[in-house]
């Protein structure tokens, strides 16, 4: 792998990994434009690590409130008013994701490269999002997370499972899945960046087997840093749009590139 194929793949990673948008999805599709070759393992667990450390670094306020409220017996703010509920419902989500994504594991390589597949994913996840926009121009999301009932959050982990298919984007999915249950906005940007947490480490882990000693590189160490710094951003620019009920703009998106996706999939 090339320095510029390691930067082309660690922004795209980086990028799309937050955006709704679906990263897998782009990965194939630059793939195929790019003649470029999926990453090897080493290199894939490298920008794991790094989107993994973007938001743990993005949310370590929260984090460390519902850490050290987790252990006391004062009330914090948010989602750390009821950190014991709040990892149960975490716990609930992380399962059927798990599940889900076992279960499609070693079917993921022949659906990368189907382009007609992965089309088609980008436009189910542009009806997601433009759905998710008019419920809230509609002002009908509005419930704290930790206040539904348990299957909302298990609803949430199956709408995370099934963003393990490339072209479904996993924070357009369990956003848009969280809002169209009811959630506040705040509330459905934090938990779905919150829960990833444990999936992309369950990613990570699942890649571990295939890893070889890892040495210093320079296409490690560059694509970790762009990987990082660029998945900073992203979540950042999700919050926004989110808080101001712009998800469409990237429906608009997801609908171009599905069609382009397809052509390439149909004539490519």
């Amino acid at each position: 792998m090339t320095l510029l194929q390691a930067l082309v793949l660690a922004f795209v990673q980086g990028m799309t990994e937050f955006l709704p948008v679906s990263s897998s999805g782009h990965l194939a599709l630059f793939g195929r434009l790019f003649g470029m070759k999926a990453p090897d393992i080493n290199f894939d667990i490298v920008l794991h690590m790094a989107t993994l450390l973007a938001v743990l670094i993005y949310y370590r306020k929260q984090l460390y409130q519902l850490t050290v409220h987790l252990f006391s017996r004062k009330s914090g703010k948010g989602f750390a008013k009821n950190p014991l509920r709040f990892l149960f419902f975490v716990i609930l989500t992380s399962i059927p994701t798990g599940i889900i994504g076992l279960a499609l594991d070693k079917r993921m390589e022949a659906l990368h490269e189907n382009l007609i597949f992965v089309g088609v994913c980008f436009f189910i996840t542009a009806v997601i999002l433009f759905i998710t926009h008019l419920k809230q121009k509609k002002g009908l999301a509005g419930i704290d997370l930790l206040q539904t009932a348990w299957w909302v959050p298990a609803l949430i982990g199956v709408a995370q499972g099934i963003a393990v298919l490339p072209g479904v984007s996993r924070s357009g999915f369990t956003i848009g899945a969280a809002i169209l249950l009811g959630i506040s906005a705040t509330d459905s940007t934090d938990y779905g960046f919150l829960v990833s947490i444990p999936a992309i480490l369950g990613a990570f882990l699942l890649k571990l087997s295939g890893i070889s000693a890892l040495g210093f590189s320079l296409n490690y160490v560059l694509g970790f840093t762009l990987a990082f710094l660029v998945g900073l951003a992203s979540i950042r620019l999700v919050v926004v749009f989110v808080e101001k009920a712009r998800l469409h703009y990237f429906a608009v998106y997801m609908v171009g590139i599905s069609i382009f996706t397809l052509i390439l999939g149909f004539f490519g």
